[in-house]
């Protein structure tokens, strides 16, 4: 268990310049508010984000930052926004007629992009598999948005559902994927929190969750997709309506996309100075799944097993999910599928065996565990 949540990770909290419950909020909420506990609470959470941000980030950070946002600029400015390009050239043809320039800025856009990358997988380890997950489910968003725009310019404006199925289903795939990120951060914590910081005092536990609270990360996350929705549907919008919009719009794009990079990079961080170098996020049943199909990955006589005294038998599990036996005819070794004739000697397996060390006789799946057995 200590390595599938870090085994560094009880040190990487002990190590900490300062603890959250001894951090000073910013400012006060009012307590008129609504809610205004938890507001608090969100406050004093984004302040020792950013305090440990600012005392443990390092020159490679915000060059990741600066890597997102030269990529995003040089992907979102181009020449032909100008005079607003040759909507009749599509496709290779649309590829071909990009003059050299404008296609240097594209190649040099997607090198910076890989590079951020590969920066970043570097940057947050755990994190690898949903870094390259959340960059994807970014472009399905924008994705969806062209879907949205094909037929309806204007959109939201005039929407009509049947032309929204393609956007539709882009936002459904998204939206699922980012839900079991989220997910699988949360439970992974719990799981961190468990393991490393079990007590048998109860408000002692509780204080240890607090201390792992994850209200100011998920409102980062929220924050996030609000960004990158807002980013995607303004530039769409503006190369799909181009001439009729102001330049407001390609601004919107620009800054609701650039600050989208130095949050991300947030939500990444912040996991994985929780949980070390060595966890994996994971969702409960993932992790389920994963022990299971491990434990049962071994070859099925590993466990085989008298059902009366526990001695060691023969009986195993074919490639096939039969049960083998070997034959019990004398000088054959060959084995027999449980309940058939041997193919050497054609002498009958009987479905029931005989355990050689206390003699009782039962059916040869119960010599395997059930879930074996199942």
């Amino acid at each position: 268990m200590v390595d599938e949540v870090g085994v560094d990770s009880t040190a990487r909290q002990r190590s900490l310049p300062f603890r959250m419950a001894d951090t000073v909020p910013v400012f006060t909420v009012p307590e008129r508010l609504p809610m205004a506990d938890r507001l608090q609470r969100m406050v004093t959470e984004f302040t020792f984000q950013i305090r440990l941000l600012r005392s443990e980030w390092e020159q490679r950070h915000y060059l990741l930052i600066a890597y997102g946002m030269l990529a995003f600029v040089l992907g979102s400015v181009s020449p032909e926004l100008a005079n607003g390009g040759d909507a009749t050239v599509t496709g290779m043809d649309g590829i071909l007629a990009i003059n050299g320039f404008h296609f240097f800025q594209i190649l040099v856009s997607i090198l910076l992009w890989c590079w951020f990358l590969y920066q970043t997988v570097r940057a947050f380890p755990i994190m690898r598999v949903h870094t390259v997950s959340l960059v994807i489910m970014w472009n399905l968003v924008m994705l969806a948005q062209v879907f949205f725009h094909q037929n309806n310019p204007t959109f939201p404006v005039g929407l009509a559902l049947a032309d929204m199925m393609g956007g539709t289903l882009m936002l459904l795939i998204a939206g699922f994927f980012l839900y079991f990120f989220w997910k699988a951060v949360l439970e992974t914590r719990d799981l961190h929190v468990e393991v490393h910081h079990l007590h048998e005092d109860v408000r002692v536990m509780e204080a240890e969750m607090a201390e792992h609270s994850l209200m100011a990360w998920t409102a980062s996350f929220l924050t996030w997709l609000v960004l990158i929705t807002v980013s995607a549907w303004a530039g769409v919008h503006h190369v799909s309506t181009y001439g009729e919009q102001p330049m407001s719009l390609l601004a919107v794009h620009l800054l609701s996309g650039l600050a989208s990079i130095p949050v991300l990079l947030l939500m990444l961080w912040y996991p994985q100075r929780m949980l070390g170098n060595q966890g994996r996020i994971q969702t409960r049943a993932a992790r389920y799944a994963d022990m299971e199909m491990n434990d049962t990955s071994a070859p099925a006589s590993r466990n085989a097993s008298c059902p009366d005294c526990g001695a060691a038998s023969a009986v195993r599990r074919n490639d096939a999910g039969e049960l083998t036996h070997p034959c019990t005819s004398p000088g054959c070794k060959e084995r027999a599928v449980v309940g058939s004739s041997c193919s050497a000697c054609n002498e009958p397996v009987p479905p029931r065996i005989s355990c050689p060390a206390c003699g009782i006789n039962a059916p040869a799946l119960d010599y395997l565990p059930d879930q074996e057995a199942w």
